[in-house]
């Protein structure tokens, strides 16, 4: 500024011009010539972080955070000194804030978290202290959601095609959901903004495809719905092309719940991880045109989604041999002792009264020695299917050794779980085992515990269980028996 008043002072006009520049320059701002106007520019328009950071300044936080935009995560932080454990509690609220689109508002010791999603976008604050007026916290929520919309528009523009934008946001929530629902839910909800109608993602494979997920406008009793039939989805796996259901019929084909049935017409397109069909997206309604503008941006997030699957199911596949039988496919052992050291450590009050169910195949030996093994693991599986059939949801059947298996009946105590028992033993005793055409009648023992009456202590459980069931197959077999107290 003293250069440019000395060269006003004793330049020249050319000096004069130059000063004025440099002043421009000084400012961030230049003078450009329009037919009819001049227009003064500014400098680039900040960048996400930086606005971020000012939106921190204004309500005095101590950290925000942004998930959504194309060029990762955000994180503006008054102090590099900040808890390591404070910045994960608030990323992971901010994570929050994008999957469900809600605010979010938690009050912890270190401050008040407060988050505002769009999903797939959010932005949250951590404010100082835990007690701030119902309008301060108010004001901070409209402010992040007014950063929510202008990233969203800012990458809508600058993207060109929206579906850029979700594509990537699809390979890095999913990276984070790490499970087979989670990415299949993230998809269709996807679908479903882009295509402004219910969608649907269906998981090929063994022993039959199945829905995974649908989208938040879609029937929810369709989720884990098998498909039996040659239906338009089905087709669709099996060809590999996209197929289009007529005009009135299903789209998974019959066998659905018939409610909301009229709303299932739609296509159907293939999902693919290289060469192999892994599922299939299920949009809803009238059929698209393939060169409509939703179709243009339905493609890539099908080419995105179809890895996202495969690497997904891997997984699952991995943690399911973990805790699974792999003959009957009920969970093993070690997903049963889980189960009860879950119950045991899920408070610091005393648990709520449970019962344990332990049964046994009556004379499996024989069985096995008469017919063969193949027999005796086709007696297990018409068991384990029963067993299923008996309990609600909730409740956990396990195969925990050979022909042994347990019934987990959690906040049941005896009275109804001894019926569940009975139950159990009826409908095993009264069934009809088909081996080679020819029937076979194939009972079971039952030994119940029951806490905290007769048994005081859960730990002591499982020893009572099997006490009962011993004395079960000591009276006679094909019997109830409950455990005795003082164990």
């Amino acid at each position: 500024m003293a250069a440019a008043v000395v060269a006003i002072w004793r330049g020249s006009a050319w000096a004069l011009i130059a000063a004025v520049g440099g002043l421009a320059t000084g400012l961030g701002w230049t003078i450009r010539y329009r037919p009819g106007r001049l227009l003064r520019r500014r400098g680039p328009p900040l960048a996400f972080s930086e606005v971020l950071d000012l939106l921190r300044r204004a309500h005095g936080g101590a950290a925000a955070w942004a998930v959504g935009p194309a060029d990762g995560e955000l994180e503006v932080l008054a102090s590099r000194e900040l808890s390591s454990d404070w910045r994960r509690r608030g990323s992971a609220i901010v994570q929050l804030s994008s999957g469900d689109g809600r605010l979010h508002v938690a009050r912890d010791p270190e401050g008040t978290y407060v988050a505002a999603g769009d999903f797939p976008y959010a932005a949250g604050l951590l404010l100082a202290g835990q007690n701030h007026p119902p309008e301060v916290e108010q004001a901070a929520a409209a402010e992040l959601r007014r950063f929510v919309a202008g990233m969203r528009l800012a990458e809508e523009h600058a993207e060109g095609h929206r579906v850029r934008l979700l594509g990537r946001q699809l390979a890095r929530v999913a990276g984070g959901a790490q499970t087979l629902e989670g990415i299949a839910r993230i998809a269709a909800d996807l679908a479903q903004q882009l295509a402004r109608r219910s969608a649907a993602v269906v998981l090929a494979g063994a022993p039959e495809p199945r829905v995974l997920a649908v989208s938040a406008s879609g029937d929810p009793r369709l989720v884990g719905q098998p498909l039996r039939s040659e239906g338009p989805v089905t087709q669709a796996m099996t060809g590999g092309v996209p197929v289009m259901a007529r005009r009135g019929d299903d789209v998974f084909g019959p066998g659905m719940p018939e409610r909301r049935r009229s709303e299932r017409a739609g296509a159907a397109y293939p999902v693919f991880d290289g060469h192999v069909v892994v599922g299939a997206l299920v949009l809803m309604g009238a059929a698209l045109e393939p060169d409509a503008p939703e179709m243009e941006q339905i493609g890539p997030l099908i080419a995105e989604l179809g890895p996202r699957l495969a690497a997904a199911r891997a997984v699952h596949d991995a943690e399911q041999l973990a805790i699974r039988d792999p003959l009957t496919g009920l969970p093993n052992r070690r997903e049963f002792e889980r189960a009860l050291a879950e119950y045991r450590g899920e408070g610091s009050r005393p648990a709520a009264p449970a019962t344990l169910i332990y049964v046994d195949l009556d004379h499996f030996k024989r069985l096995n020695d008469t017919l063969g093994h193949p027999a005796g693991d086709a007696a297990l599986k018409h068991v384990a299917y029963l067993l299923e059939a008996a309990v609600r949801d909730g409740d956990l059947v396990a195969r925990i050794g050979g022909e042994e298996f347990a019934v987990w009946l959690p906040r049941t105590p005896l009275a109804p779980g001894l019926e569940v028992a009975e139950r159990i033993r009826e409908s095993i005793a009264g069934s009809t085992w088909m081996w080679r055409s020819s029937p076979y009648i194939v009972t079971t023992s039952c030994g119940v515990a029951a806490y905290p009456e007769p048994i005081g202590d859960l730990l002591n459980l499982r020893a009572a269980a099997d006490a009962a069931l011993y004395r079960a197959k000591q009276a006679g077999r094909n019997r109830v028996e409950k455990a005795e107290a003082g164990h």
